[in-house]
């Protein structure tokens, strides 16, 4: 068998968390349908992470939170949404990077994703696509195909 040069299962989980990203975008344009909510969770130490210190636990990286009825200035973009949260009593903003979220749940409607923990050095999908062009050059450079002659392969024609 050859050797998988193709990532599909990260291009699958970078198709998946675009689900969460539209899941979010759905809601700050209409607010939250019915009963729907949206159970968050995310490595804490991922770069890029803002949260309060309160939420931070040294027994576990992960943090859980849900989007609900209280939450209030969600901001999407392409690598990370932010959102201010209430922990008791205070208002507290928080950044999660989407490479971040390690599982996303709507359990209204019995709705979940896992995603694989990212480490930091993988860079998201569109980090990957956007590498620089002398990278891309570099990588078809090594690539380089040989042409090889058949002729000697072929039987020879009498004459």
């Amino acid at each position: 068998m050859n050797e998988n040069l193709i990532d599909y299962d990260k291009i699958v989980e970078d198709a998946l968390r675009v689900v969460v990203k539209k899941s979010l975008e759905i809601i700050n344009e209409n607010g939250i349908p019915g009963d729907h909510h949206f159970f968050i969770s995310f490595d804490s130490t991922y770069k890029g992470i803002k949260v309060p210190n309160e939420l931070k636990s040294s027994e576990d990286n992960e943090i859980k939170i849900i989007l609900q009825h209280q939450f209030w200035n969600l901001k999407i973009d392409d690598i990370k949404f932010s959102v201010t949260l209430s922990f008791n009593g205070q208002k507290k903003d928080i950044i999660v990077p989407f490479n971040s979220i390690v599982s996303f749940s709507d359990p209204s409607v019995g709705f979940s994703l896992q995603f694989k923990k990212n480490s930091v050095k993988e860079g998201s999908f569109k980090e990957r696509i956007n590498q620089p062009e002398d990278s891309i050059k570099n990588t078809k450079q090594k690539n380089k195909a040989e042409v090889l002659s058949l002729d000697a392969f072929r039987p020879k024609k009498k004459d």
